[in-house]
């Protein structure tokens, strides 16, 4: 196993999608596979279908963690990349519910603190991803939420 370092958080720039079609996207550009490692729903996984609410916060595998992912250019050796499903705006599940939950058992497994998790942005002058204040996302990451409270 590849010794982990930081967790990287990407959003994926369309309003829809899953990990099984950004593995399409990442291939047509050439890459062997999907370079996330996970991927967080919003509730619209097609192109042109409305919202549901089973797929809105489901946690989807992407390339498996043991691999070096293709997320951030420099960085991929010693870190996963997780993806939330949007451009500008993500669902309560994803935010409040899902991010933190996978962060938190990430951060616990590889044992990387909660200081290590980082936005895309972070990495590149020329990205906003994943458009959300990192800070925010450490603070998510540190406290549990209840989810039966989105039910």
């Amino acid at each position: 196993m590849r010794r982990i370092k930081r967790i990287i958080v990407h959003s994926s720039d369309s309003g829809f999608g899953n990990a099984h079609l950004i593995d399409q996207w990442h291939k047509e550009r050439g890459w062997r596979s999907i370079g996330y490692h996970y991927v967080i729903l919003n509730g619209r996984p097609i192109f042109g279908k409305p919202y549901n609410r089973h797929y809105d916060g489901i946690v989807e595998p992407g390339r498996p963690v043991e691999k070096i992912g293709a997320h951030v250019d420099g960085k991929n050796r010693d870190s996963i990349g997780v993806c939330l499903i949007g451009r500008n705006h993500f669902t309560a599940l994803q935010l409040l519910v899902s991010l933190p939950d996978l962060l938190r058992k990430l951060t616990t497994q590889h044992k990387v603190p909660v200081e290590r998790i980082n936005a895309h942005y972070e990495y590149s002058n020329l990205k906003t991803c994943p458009n959300i204040d990192v800070r925010l996302i450490r603070e998510l990451a540190a406290f549990e939420v209840d989810p039966q409270v989105f039910v």
